[in-house]
């Protein structure tokens, strides 16, 4: 499906309104012929690419005769390689993860460290680009950059506000607060924690293990243990993972419950997350309508840029609930907030535009572009002063906050987290469980889990 962007909603023309003064005032590239109409094409995986449309108004804006066009395509990740590979695959510009060696992206990519003389990247933010650098086999090879991060993504929680405050409750600030808000719920019927089990852990629980490394007093130390794999490393990390466990155990998350006997959360669709926490049911004529005004899920761990597909929902079912995307307040003293690039943007090499796709992207990483674009994205934008809009959007402290280039390992760390955190998310479902010779089952213990996540950190498993 393509479609030029084409903005009408008032909502985003008022947040590009405050852009137009200052892509009003840029200069104009002398080496572009604005004298043609143009055409770039963008390719995505997202229906409604509300950033897009944001930076495509104000670039078209500056230079009327170049008109931004999006195509969204279902089944991406499959889709884009196989169009990119034809010759006449009329992309300019396409959306991508971290492009490395094995990606399938890689022979379609413009390299664009090279490109400095009109791309600068001096104002984004060095750890995200860092991550994104290419990593080539040659180590006296030149820097290569092939996608530039998007913005950044937070893992936390999404609170439904309207269902704690029919119980009294306020949104928790702390781990006290949070466990008690946790009982609370439970002793009226709702299983407090709700998502799938091949995020919820990792949504809730990586910024505080990552938090664990970048902030010890003794980094050099931790860094060091972790990086070669030490057995001893894995105690780093036994906190969280006992909470995690204590939560399971306790019943505030209980997945296998919610997806047998309530019909929510039931795959890791971004749809299905947005519909079950808003309560967005199916009628019985097929179409969906907001449910009751509370809904029935408190606390749903996620990304915070699924809110402007909550958002949407929102406003398209007029759902009655009332929600806030916090850091999950897991530490004594609240959350923790971990920085890790979102999807990032690269330019086709076999595109008959790349001058002006160039030119796209400088526009578009220029600090005061890319914040209305992480704005309506619900991202962290992609700038020098990241972590500082974090802390006071957050109110956190420099000891609770971290980013990736502070955890970066020779290995998928995250992966051995990540499968970890999934296991022991699914702890409470029988299938997962000990079996008596009676019959009965009961939750493996702890020191089982303890066990599993260090040989895969020592590499003695996968």
């Amino acid at each position: 499906m393509t479609r030029k962007i084409v903005t009408v909603a008032i909502v985003i023309m008022m947040a590009v309104s405050g852009l137009y003064a200052c892509a009003v005032g840029d200069d104009v590239n002398p080496a572009l012929d604005t004298s043609k109409e143009i055409t770039l094409t963008v390719a995505g995986g997202a229906e409604d690419p509300v950033g897009m449309e944001a930076i495509a108004e104000s670039f078209t804006k500056k230079y009327p005769n170049c008109h931004i066009v999006y195509e969204y395509m279902q089944d991406y990740g499959n889709t884009l390689p196989k169009r990119l590979a034809s010759a006449d695959s009329g992309i300019d510009l396409f959306i991508t993860s971290n492009i490395q060696a094995d990606s399938p992206n890689l022979p379609y990519a413009l390299e664009l460290f090279s490109h400095a003389d009109v791309l600068d990247l001096s104002q984004t933010f060095s750890g995200l680009i860092d991550n994104f650098t290419f990593v080539a086999t040659d180590a006296n090879a030149a820097k290569q950059i092939y996608a530039i991060p998007l913005g950044a993504e937070l893992r936390g929680m999404y609170v439904n506000k309207t269902l704690l405050a029919s119980l009294g409750l306020q949104v928790p600030t702390d781990r006290e607060e949070f466990m008690n808000c946790c009982q609370v719920l439970l002793e009226h019927g709702y299983v407090p924690i709700q998502g799938n089990p091949s995020t919820v852990g990792q949504q809730l629980f990586y910024p505080y293990i990552c938090n664990l490394v970048a902030n010890a007093s003794d980094y050099d130390t931790v860094h060091a243990a972790v990086e070669s794999r030490q057995a001893s490393a894995a105690e780093y990390f036994r906190e969280p993972l006992q909470l995690l466990y204590d939560i399971v155990k306790d019943g505030y998350y209980n997945y296998k419950h919610v997806e047998t006997d309530l019909g929510l959360f039931v795959d890791g669709k971004v749809v299905t997350s947005t519909y079950d926490f808003l309560n967005i049911v199916k009628g019985a004529d097929g179409s969906y309508k907001a449910g009751s005004d509370v809904g029935q899920v408190a606390f749903m761990p996620s990304i915070m840029s699924l809110n402007s597909n909550l958002a949407r929902a929102k406003e398209d079912y007029h759902s009655a609930i009332d929600y806030e995307f916090i850091l999950s307040p897991l530490g004594p003293d609240g959350g923790y907030a971990y920085m890790s690039p979102a999807d990032g943007i690269a330019i086709n090499k076999n595109s008959a535009h790349t001058d002006w796709a160039l030119e796209f992207l400088d526009f578009m990483f220029k600090p005061a572009n890319n914040k209305v674009f992480a704005k309506e994205q619900g991202l962290t934008p992609n700038v020098k002063d990241a972590f500082s809009q974090i802390k006071e959007r957050f109110s956190i402290a420099d000891d609770r906050i971290s980013q990736l280039g502070s955890v970066t390992f020779s290995y998928n760390f995250f992966s051995i987290c990540k499968k970890t955190l999934t296991d022991i998310s699914k702890a409470n479902n029988p299938k997962y469980m000990m079996t008596a010779a009676d019959g009965s089952v009961s939750m493996y213990g702890f020191d089982y889990y303890m066990e599993i996540f260090t040989a895969r950190l020592t590499g003695a498993s996968d």
